[in-house]
């Protein structure tokens, strides 16, 4: 109980984001060259994409918003949870959005190739008929994984934070007192005659 009112100072995540972004973006650009739009590969990586993207924004706001400042460990946990559950929804239309455009680039090199826009629209039309029937069930599967990652990578950042103000003076001044209890044997009452 006493480590979830803990404050911690959550540490810059500057170097993660920008690293997340760039696998990501290598991701992406190695989706829309290599693989077509129905390859069960492109579509496994096109998940992992949406995913690593939402997650990507999540870390970035976080950043923004709390970066450098002390939380408690258990505001921490809901925000990571709070995060992680619209990050999983919003992983669902980032998906459908990226195999709309790696099924509109594959238009574009048919003999019948239309304008990226309406081509993409088109896509993203047929994979909204498509997916419609299983969307609460896609919905669901999103939010709770999201969820799972979210609280995961919020117990990450807090095993990385170090304590708030004066969190360190407090455990120095905790174990001195402790040695110094533990060195002064108890003092027996002397009795004179």
């Amino acid at each position: 109980m006493a480590q979830q009112q803990e404050a911690i100072r959550i540490p810059s995540l500057r170097a993660v984001v920008v690293v997340l972004s760039t696998l990501t973006a290598t991701g992406v650009v190695v989706f829309l060259r290599r693989y077509r739009g129905a390859d069960r590969t492109a579509l496994a990586l096109d998940l992992i994409l949406s995913a690593a993207l939402c997650l990507i924004a999540g870390l970035a706001w976080f950043q923004w918003r709390f970066g450098g400042e002390s939380i408690r460990r258990e505001r921490l946990r809901e925000i990571g949870l709070r995060t992680g559950i619209l990050a999983g929804l919003a992983a669902v239309a980032v998906s459908a959005g990226l195999l709309a455009v790696r099924w509109a680039l594959d238009q574009q090199t048919s003999l019948v190739a239309q304008q990226l826009g309406l081509a993409c629209l088109r896509a993203l039309h047929a994979l909204g008929l498509s997916l419609a029937t299983g969307l609460p069930a896609y919905l669901a599967l999103g939010a709770v994984v999201g969820a799972l990652i979210g609280f995961c990578v919020s117990e990450a950042i807090g095993a990385c934070a170090r304590g708030g103000p004066g969190q360190a003076l407090r455990s120095v001044a905790r174990t001195r007192d402790e040695r110094t209890s533990q060195a002064t044997p108890a003092s027996e009452p002397s009795v004179s005659p």
